[in-house]
């Protein structure tokens, strides 16, 4: 995605907030391999608090580390399995998302409880890419106080990390790029979003960090940001491949409405309204559905990630 560094704006569009009272919590969404782990990071060091200690997903996958629940990353892969689906084969967009998650069996009230007790203090900042397909139980479970931190990044650089990651084929990671952006545009409508470019933040972290502590504060919640940390905190050497948007148009060109409204989008929404968007190409389904339900992508974990005997080594999920 192209634009200017940064993402602070006077106001926020959209009108007067969706709720007037505070957020207790922050969810950062995205598609995997898109920078939420480190949205999440520049965020906890604005002052929202990240799961407890003990929680916290751990590992080699990402170098600056997950900053995510390891409950909850369960809890969501459970109740994706209740619709019949997994972070790979995610629910349609859509008409029929409903009829598919009608399959959910966990309440809200478990849901929320679960994430009572893995975030034991408020505000709270909470990323897991399976909660950008997941939304709609989310906001059902923990009620109208909250904002949302979104993430883009040029469906390319997705595939790409993915395929450097797990031999995913290119094709196979933008259809699940443009599924997941797809479902979070659809199902944040009315909250108070903040719509970000990951090249941003990688370019300017200061400047990422900047815009977002504005957004929050607009929305009335109290920050203590540690701007020393926040300088430091991203390394622009992380990000091993940059496309443009001539290149999605000629590799992808599929995905390229999807881009353009997503950066269409971008800065802060005090009530989001989705921008508008032609069907879904075929081929998204099409390539998911070689997937489906019951099989695993043949994916392999990166070199460095396995022990000597070749077994993920210990502390990871094998999840890109």
């Amino acid at each position: 995605m192209s634009g200017p560094a940064g993402v602070a704006a006077p106001r926020p569009r959209g009108g007067a907030p969706w709720r007037r009272t505070t957020p207790r919590g922050v969810l950062v969404l995205g598609m995997h391999r898109s920078g939420t782990s480190a949205a999440t990071r520049l965020v906890n060091l604005l002052g929202p608090a990240t799961c407890a200690p003990g929680d916290m997903v751990r590992g080699p996958w990402n170098p600056s580390g997950h900053f995510e629940s390891r409950s909850l990353m369960h809890l969501n892969n459970a109740l994706l399995t209740q619709m019949g689906r997994t972070w790979w084969y995610p629910p349609p967009a859509g008409a029929d998302y409903d009829a598919v998650a009608a399959g959910i069996t966990t309440t809200p009230a478990q849901g929320r409880r679960a994430l009572r007790r893995a975030h034991r203090s408020e505000p709270w900042v909470w990323k897991d890419p399976r909660t950008s397909v997941l939304l709609p139980f989310w906001r059902r479970a923990l009620g109208p106080r909250l904002a949302a931190v979104v993430v883009v990044r040029n469906p390319l650089e997705v595939a790409r990390s993915l395929q450097r990651r797990h031999g995913l084929p290119v094709a196979f990671g933008v259809a699940l790029w443009e599924r997941y952006n797809r479902l979070i545009l659809a199902h944040s409508a009315g909250m108070p979003v903040l719509v970000t470019r990951y090249a941003d933040l990688v370019a300017d972290a200061a400047g990422w960090a900047a815009g977002t502590r504005d957004f929050l504060a607009g929305l009335g919640m109290h920050l203590a940001p540690d701007d020393a940390a926040v300088g430091d905190f991203v390394d622009p050497e992380l990000r091993h491949s940059a496309f443009s948007r001539d290149d999605v148009a000629d590799a992808a060109p599929e995905a390229l409405a999807l881009a353009d409204a997503l950066e269409s989008a971008a800065g802060p929404n005090a009530c989001f309204a989705p921008p508008s968007l032609p069907p879904e190409p075929a081929g998204v389904g099409a390539a998911l559905d070689t997937v489906g339900p019951g099989r695993e992508p043949d994916w392999r974990p990166p070199p460095w990630a396995a022990d000597a005997r070749g077994a993920p080594a210990a502390g990871t999920d094998c999840q890109p």
